[in-house]
């Protein structure tokens, strides 16, 4: 596909918050293993801070998990590997021994930060007890067991604000050179239903994976990244602003109050990347007006739109949700209208989209159905022509009484813009994302990371690519120091999924038949290849003869 000047013609950024950068860069993380790993790392390397801040947060969560952790016995062959990767990254030998001799649960690794004199703050939304999804006490106490610096934001509170409003950041920052921005928390929610800790394979059951009930929670397809250089001051500043309005608003002792770091250094890339933020209304003091930087950078590159727009999210909604399940209650979200009509002007001038979503939201899946039935419908043409495709994503295993299936969770805030522009982050697509929570995106104009990102989503659905190739993948990519070895797995890795996936359209195409094909696999009683299958409203799933609840889909049989 033919690139057209994208440095001059188009605009793609947000206005009046965070700049423009070209002097960092950023890799993309994709799945909980790879980005819990990458977070303990730079934990375990940190020298002078580190700042964090969680929709949710579970201290007694294990970061790194199975042959990550230990590979073999003490003097294996698999054991001495692992010892020199760990070496090889710089971590130090009395971090190494820590990591062989500790479980590697956030409470004990941010404790052990603590110990080596590093500064540790966290941030953990203190939501309404109606919405809870995790014991933010008990993790309060943990981190505080331990000497981390640990506030409770309850920012969201009071009567000028959204009845359901949260404060769903996801981010954390190492030393002021590193911060990672995504939409995975620190996170396993009550009752062990959802773990963030999750492979590209999406297994079930697996021992990596076992709740204090004996159960495999859901799996979790969710993606991140890590971003080095200049821009990660702009997440730290975020924090230090949201961290030093909870003093103040607690009239907590100024001691606890952070001062600016000096900005790294700049690093030469070929990324041009911008931090983008919503805050809504009389959240914060250090800006009682709005920040929608997010909503900007979507309806700049839903507007950019030439050829296809590749879209992973929770949601997709053009209503309002204040906490009743019912679509046709709320008043429509302009930002999501403004979304909407671009999405459906960029189908009209035929260009192809792709959205995957997830069969069993913990909330709205009315308010999907109706945001695509509402494309669908303006665009039928897009429909029948092939140019609108919509995916959710489920496992198979087969087990002693036959084949199970269950939906993969999809958490993933990733759009994709003619292989150009990308974003990830903490914004669904939705009034929420758009306006009434506090969210953080990264946004990278870069043909070869855009390219690469949607190479490793659609090779991972489509399963053509393992755990160890993704990350391998994924640092290639990122231009992050590796092995000779890594290097060439990564390498092999990406010449496979440019062979089969390069052309955008193309791997569409595979994606719907593997997605129809894989329905009457799973009518058929029969193993899923890969994870991919259609997205069915409700109304679809019933023509389908497939049996239907509203709040757990269709794919897994209660």
């Amino acid at each position: 596909m033919q690139q057209p000047d994208i440095q001059q013609e188009r605009h793609w950024w947000a206005e009046g918050d965070t700049p423009v950068h070209t002097d960092s860069q950023i890799t993309y993380l994709v799945d909980g293993r790879t980005t819990l790993l990458t977070l303990c790392h730079h934990f375990l390397k940190a020298r002078h801070y580190i700042y964090l801040a969680d929709w949710g947060l579970t201290a007694t969560m294990a970061l790194v998990r199975g042959s990550d952790h230990r590979a073999g016995p003490d003097g294996s062959p698999e054991q001495e590997a692992l010892l020199a990767n760990l070496r090889a990254i710089g971590l130090s030998e009395e971090a190494i021994q820590f990591w062989t001799g500790n479980e590697l649960t956030v409470q004990a690794v941010l404790g052990n930060a603590v110990q080596r004199g590093v500064e540790v703050k966290v941030l953990i939304w203190k939501g309404s007890p109606l919405f809870a999804h995790t014991d933010t006490e008990k993790s309060h106490q943990d981190l505080l067991a331990v000497g981390v610096d640990c506030l409770l934001d309850d920012s969201s509170f009071g009567i000028l604000h959204h009845p359901v409003e949260s404060l769903h950041q996801k981010f954390a920052v190492v030393d002021g050179t590193h911060a990672f921005v995504g939409g995975i928390d620190l996170l396993i929610e009550n009752g062990g239903l959802f773990d963030r800790w999750d492979i590209p394979e999406h297994p079930f059951p697996t021992p990596l994976r076992v709740n204090d009930q004996g159960q495999t929670p859901h799996s979790w397809h969710d993606v991140h990244s890590i971003i080095e250089g200049p821009a990660a001051a702009d997440v730290e500043l975020n924090f230090r602003q949201r961290w030093n309005s909870v003093v103040h608003s607690h009239h907590l002792h100024e001691k606890l109050l952070i001062s600016e770091h000096p900005v790294p250094p700049a690093i030469e890339t070929q990324n041009v990347l911008q931090i983008a933020r919503t805050i809504p209304q009389h959240t914060y003091h250090f800006d009682p007006n709005a920040i929608q930087g997010i909503a900007q950078l979507y309806a700049n590159a839903f507007n950019n739109i030439q050829h296809f727009v590749y879209l992973e999210n929770q949601y997709l909604w053009l209503r309002s949700y204040t906490g009743i399940d019912i679509s046709l209650l709320g008043e429509d979200s302009p930002e999501m209208e403004k979304n909407l009509n671009l999405l459906r002007a960029a189908l009209e001038r035929g260009a192809t989209m792709t959205i995957i979503l997830p069969d069993h939201p913990n909330v709205g899946r009315a308010f999907s159905d109706a945001g695509l039935h509402r494309l669908r419908t303006q665009v039928s043409n897009a429909v029948e022509e092939g140019r609108l495709h919509a995916f959710t994503l489920a496992s198979s295993a087969s087990m002693n009484d036959g084949i199970h299936y269950r939906p993969i969770y999809v958490h993933a805030k990733v759009a994709i813009v003619d292989d150009l522009w990308s974003t990830v982050g903490s914004a669904n697509l939705n009034n929420r994302g758009m306006r009434d929570d506090t969210e953080m995106n990264v946004a990278t104009l870069d043909h070869t990371l855009a390219h690469g990102l949607r190479l490793m989503l659609q090779g991972e659905h489509l399963g053509l690519v393992e755990m160890q190739d993704m990350f391998a993948l994924s640092r290639l990519l990122g231009r992050q120091k590796q092995t000779q070895a890594e290097q060439e797995q990564g390498a092999a890795a990406l010449r496979t999924l440019i062979t089969t996936l390069g052309d955008p359209l193309v791997a569409a195409h595979m994606m719907y038949e593997r997605a129809w094909e894989n329905l009457q696999r799973y009518k058929a009683h029969q193993p899923l290849i890969g994870h991919l299958l259609p997205y069915l409203t409700a109304e679809e799933a019933v023509a389908q003869g497939l049996q239907f609840h509203e709040d757990s889909g269709w794919i897994e049989k209660p």
